[in-house]
């Protein structure tokens, strides 16, 4: 069999196997559509401020979010059960009830007065009698701690990750259904961080290792002046003449003329860095003059660094960064590796090549090129411009 060798022939063939292939994604595309959005129903809003219950031909049903997509993998739906629709009434995103039931999502909310249930100012769940909390498998359960319903309240920010873990009453601070030792008046989250402060201590939440699943409160420091982080959502922060990472002080009555998040969890405190709360790059780099760079990268005048390991074929001299992914010294460029080619053991962040040397002789005939180029543009540009003159 003779060999098609006619280059027409074969580029057909590539368009016709490209345009095959696009027909099928959207063929794929479409199917999916009608997947994942068929089985959602279609209604009107109960109550036009929630976008999560609505009613139909068929009943009342929750739905979680919108996207079909979303709902398909994270989300929820479903329709209520008995529903009396004279009395139905959407308390938030999440509750409804009638005369009979109340509804957490679509499934009914039991051991509650349904009369007197409520979702209150702070958005805290609670009826006549009890206080509805998350216990450490997230699952929505009366209080056994003796909060006051009358006064329970959500009082870290909703920014703030697992905010309904924490509840304030007339009397004291929740965390997770246990009261804590703290000065219930004062007691906040810090800056957005991992931290909570009162008008005398720095705590933290750590998991108890006794109880698989949950976390205590625990008391770091006393505050001191000035009380700052490096940056929001930081996990160092500066208390005084204190450092502190997590739940330990890492440096204790130490003079802080330089707090700053360099990189990633690195910290520069005066001349030294931490990593991850621990000594990094000891005696190894002048801090004062190091520069830090994206990916773990850190140089000075003498030593490039890899996070641990020093990349020994570069010029630390002349090393700079032109972009986030590539840089250069003297005689090479050096672009990061994508992360799929890296292996397990690699020295080096890097790609390197070698930079092309160009003559005196070349640079003078670029100049010269580009005047040319130039000049042939501007003639160009002043006979289009003669032309319209003559002609007006």
């Amino acid at each position: 069999m003779k060999e098609d060798k006619d280059p027409n022939h074969k580029i057909m063939i590539g368009i016709a196997v490209i345009g095959a292939i696009y027909w099928l994604l959207v063929v794929i595309v479409m199917i999916s559509g009608l997947l994942f959005t068929f089985p959602i129903p279609r209604g009107s809003k109960v109550d036009n401020r929630y976008y999560t219950y609505y009613q139909n031909y068929r009943g009342i049903y929750y739905i979680s979010v919108e996207n079909a997509f979303t709902l398909y993998n994270h989300g929820s739906w479903g329709y209520l059960k008995d529903v009396d629709k004279d009395s139905f009434k959407v308390l938030s995103y999440s509750w409804a009830k009638d005369k009979n039931h109340v509804w957490h999502g679509d499934k009914v909310f039991e051991n509650v007065d349904v009369d007197s249930f409520h979702i209150n100012e702070s958005g805290v769940p609670v009826d006549c009698n009890q206080v509805f909390v998350w216990n450490e498998n997230y699952e929505l359960v009366a209080s056994q701690s003796g909060i006051d319903p009358k006064t329970a309240e959500y009082f870290i920010p909703q920014e703030y990750s697992y905010y309904y873990n924490w509840i304030r009453d007339k009397d004291n601070v929740y965390y997770r259904d246990k009261k804590v030792d703290v000065d219930r008046n004062t007691f906040s989250s810090f800056a957005y961080t991992y931290y909570f402060i009162d008008k005398d201590y720095i705590y933290i939440t750590q998991s108890n290792d006794e109880r698989q699943g949950n976390r205590d409160l625990i008391r770091i420091d006393s505050i001191q002046s000035p009380l700052e982080t490096s940056d929001q959502g930081e996990i160092y922060i500066r208390n005084g003449r204190n450092i502190i990472y997590r739940d330990k002080i890492i440096l204790k009555d130490v003079d802080v003329q330089r707090f700053e998040k360099v990189n990633y969890n690195i910290l520069v405190v005066n001349d030294m860095l931490f990593y991850n709360g621990e000594p990094f790059l000891k005696d190894s780099i002048n801090v004062p003059e190091a520069r830090f760079y994206y990916y773990g990268i850190t140089a000075d005048n003498e030593n490039v660094f890899w996070w641990h390991q020093r990349l020994d074929d570069i010029d630390a001299a002349t090393f700079r960064e032109i972009n986030d992914d590539t840089f250069e010294d003297k005689d090479y460029i050096y672009t990061i590796k994508d992360f799929s080619q890296r292996k397990p053991f690699d020295k080096s962040p890097f790609d390197k090549r070698k930079k092309l040397l160009r003559s005196k002789e070349d640079e003078k005939r670029d100049v010269n090129i580009s005047n040319i180029i130039f000049r042939v543009i501007l003639a160009l540009f002043l006979g289009i411009l003669s032309f319209r003159i003559a002609h007006c």
